[in-house]
């Protein structure tokens, strides 16, 4: 057997002319159409990858036995990956926000913003401070000149309003 070099635009060529024929054999082999084209595509890229070939005298065939080869690497891979998936259990519920549940959180939003548009200036802006820039009872009292104290005060005043709007909206 003789190794000779093959070009590019041979292969290419050659693959063309096959194209159909080895994509039909690897549905035979994978029963997948998308894996089918995939495995084909696969065995293209691997004869140009190659920079000589020993078979020079079948191209044809070694083209069908690179897409074999291929096939049954592709069978086994998915043997043994469904060997380890489990089947579905019939009470699994969905991760996703169910409609209802986006309903009511929110129908609970509104609630909140009401209850925080509700509250005095003063407590209103300490709430926010600490909440939503994050900052400490020290840089709020400091940056309003007033006492750690009334910082603490004002912020659980605020947050047991929220609280009781989110509970009873009517309060």
């Amino acid at each position: 057997m003789s190794v000779i070099a093959i070009q590019h635009d041979q292969i290419a060529e050659l693959f063309l002319n096959h194209k159909e024929a080895i994509v039909d054999f690897l549905m035979q082999k994978v029963k997948c159409p998308d894996a089918a084209q995939d495995l084909s595509q696969e065995t293209y890229l691997r004869l140009l990858g190659k920079d000589s070939l020993a078979h020079t005298d079948n191209l044809t065939g070694y083209l069908f036995r690179t897409a074999e080869r291929l096939s049954i690497d592709f069978i086994r891979h998915h043997q043994r990956s469904g060997a380890k998936t489990q089947g579905l259990d019939d009470e699994l519920t969905c991760p996703l926000m169910q409609p209802e549940d986006f309903a009511i959180l929110s129908q609970q939003c509104e609630h909140l913003l009401l209850a925080i548009a509700n509250l005095p200036r003063q407590c209103r802006h300490i709430l926010l401070l600490r909440k939503i820039d994050e900052l400490t009872y020290t840089q709020i009292a400091e940056q309003l000149s007033i006492s750690e104290k009334t910082v603490q005060r004002q912020l659980v005043k605020a947050m047991l309003h929220c609280h009781q709007m989110l509970i009873d909206p009517q309060y």
